[in-house]
């Protein structure tokens, strides 16, 4: 019994080590000195000399503090591991603010990122969206010269914001860490030998991520303009936007006025109603309105539950458990029935609302899961989830569902999740993983990591996303998306508009345009533009009309 118990001692010691090393980059230090006391009681336990009653008291005396020491010495070797090995990044990269409001960080890491040359980034034909410039005394500072791409890149303010986006998530390719070759960036570390920064290469095409910015004119908002077929981001623009140069500290290069200046720009950026530091195509959420017929489409086309030329019925009025849909979109109020293609193309919510409840909500929720709703979108840094409703079990509401059918409810959308929407229908049902890093280049134009292009998921058929496409070039021929065709390219689009309560709705365009091989989606919103068609479908039509263009 006393071996056993001796080693279910040291067994628990050590699961009580790993629990609190798996989890203190959050855990408070108190906490771990807690799990570290409990982990000596355990190995004292374990360690504790048996059978020492026979021997004179001074031997006997020795062996125990012997054992003491020993807990003691392994606790403290523990310890050391923690923070030098576990902890060293989150210890190193501590920030702290004093009462009198001036930045307590590590001196060392300051130094470091004051004297390291940050990698550059550059859009798809080489021009510089961030870059690292040697200042006289022989240090690094960080500038964005590009402010549409600005947001994107994200900001970088080591020593006092941190970082957003791609400053963040690409850091270690950024300052050398990783990327290159393994051997020579860790002798380079422990050396604390210079190593320069990998440059990126993004898919971003600046001048139609300056165009999107141009045609959103600071109203708030979003662009996502992409290939269907790889995922490449052409343009990614929110507004409204922010200048992340005016974020840049590193308290080595900064006076104590300029410093001052920073915090108030902070504060102004974080004050402002219009949350200029949320980057809107990944992290806005938004009822995406008439545009989420096209999911609702899918469902009930790959379900096999109906086709094009399915007739449903529209009397302009639609009721279901006292909720009253009304019927606005009628483009002759004489008429009571309507094919699918024909609800679509008119965006009927009242037909619409018949769909969502014929699919019922297991049907309209799988197949909302199927198109990346409830989920994050996997992308080059953190993206907001979205979702179909607050819960599965509010969707089994028959009014609620009928509602989600047409794109209100509790559906939560942004941008990117829409123009993924498009892009699967645009490649045969599969959705490919959205992209914006294309490459890492080391020194001399060395490639370090070419970035592939991946499928995510199938969504629906091959045959189900031809149908849905029809739909979609159906609106722009004789539909209300008629304003959103161009000459000489094959052109499909939606348009949406996302009651929100009181004051204007917003305006929404989901769209695609085709010439030859080459397959590119838009997704545009203007918060509180108006119908679909005033506001976010002119934006999305010359932004596809520029990139044909742009490409001839």
């Amino acid at each position: 019994m006393g071996t056993f118990i001796r080693l279910a001692a040291f067994v628990g010691a050590m699961l009580v080590i790993a629990y609190g090393f798996s989890g203190t980059e959050e855990q408070a230090d108190q906490i771990w000195l807690m799990l570290l006391l409990a982990a000596g009681v355990l190995l004292a336990i374990a360690w504790w000399p048996r059978g020492t009653r026979a021997l004179p008291v001074f031997n006997r005396t020795i062996l125990r503090w012997s054992a003491i020491i020993l807990v003691c010495f392994t606790l403290v070797s523990i310890q050391l591991v923690r923070v030098q090995v576990v902890e060293s990044s989150r210890i190193s990269n501590r920030i702290a603010e004093a009462p009198n409001g001036e930045i307590a960080s590590n001196p060392r890491h300051r130094l470091q990122s004051l004297e390291k040359q940050r990698g550059k980034i550059f859009d798809r034909e080489g021009r510089v969206l961030a870059d690292t410039v040697e200042l006289e005394d022989g240090t690094y500072a960080r500038t964005w010269p590009e402010l549409s791409t600005a947001p994107l890149i994200g900001y970088y303010s080591p020593e006092m914001y941190g970082s957003t986006n791609l400053e963040a998530a690409f850091d270690d390719y950024l300052t050398g860490s990783d990327g290159g070759n393994p051997a020579e960036e860790w002798l380079n570390d422990l050396l604390n030998k210079d190593q320069r920064g990998y440059d990126l290469e993004l898919t971003i095409d600046l001048d139609l991520q300056n165009l999107a910015a141009e045609l959103m004119a600071d109203r708030p908002g979003a662009v996502v303009l992409m290939d269907a077929q790889t995922g490449e981001m052409l343009a990614m623009y929110g507004a409204p936007v922010f200048d992340p140069n005016r974020l840049y500290a590193n308290l080595g290069q900064q006076t104590s006025e300029e410093v001052e200046e920073i915090q108030a720009y902070w504060a102004e950026l974080n004050e402002n109603p219009n949350a200029p530091l949320v980057f809107r195509p990944t992290d806005g959420l938004y009822n995406p309105g008439s545009t989420f017929k096209t999911v609702t489409a899918s469902a009930i086309i790959d379900s096999g539950e109906a086709k094009l030329d399915t007739i449903f019925r529209d009397e302009g009025v639609f009721e279901v458990d006292g909720r009253v849909i009304e019927e606005l979109n009628r483009p002759d109020p004489s008429k009571i029935a309507w094919t699918l293609e024909e609800a679509y193309a008119y965006s009927l919510n009242v037909v619409f609302a018949q769909i969502g409840l014929e699919l019922g909500s297991q049907q309209m929720w799988d197949y909302a899961e199927r198109f990346g709703f409830g989920e994050s979108i996997p992308f080059d840094f953190d993206v907001v989830e979205t979702q179909l409703a607050n819960s599965r079990s509010e969707l089994n509401n028959r009014a609620l569902l009928a509602d989600t059918g047409f794109g209100q409810g509790q559906i939560l959308a942004s941008p990117l999740q829409m123009a993924m929407v498009v892009a699967a229908v645009l490649n045969n049902g599969v959705m490919m993983q959205p992209m914006v890093v294309d490459r890492v280049i080391g020194d001399g134009g060395k490639v370090l990591e070419d970035f592939g292009r991946d499928d995510w998921r199938r969504a629906i058929s091959g045959d189900s996303a031809a149908a849905v496409r029809d739909l979609l070039l159906a609106t722009v021929e004789y539909g209300y998306s008629q304003a959103a065709a161009i000459e000489g390219l094959t052109v499909g689009g939606k348009t949406g508009t996302a009651e929100i309560g009181e004051g204007d709705p917003h305006s929404w365009f989901i769209g695609f345009a085709e010439s030859g091989e080459r397959k590119l989606v838009v997704s545009v919103i203007v918060e509180r533009g108006g119908p679909g068609s005033q506001a976010a479908q002119p934006i999305g039509r010359s932004l596809l009309e520029a990139a044909f263009q742009e490409a001839e």
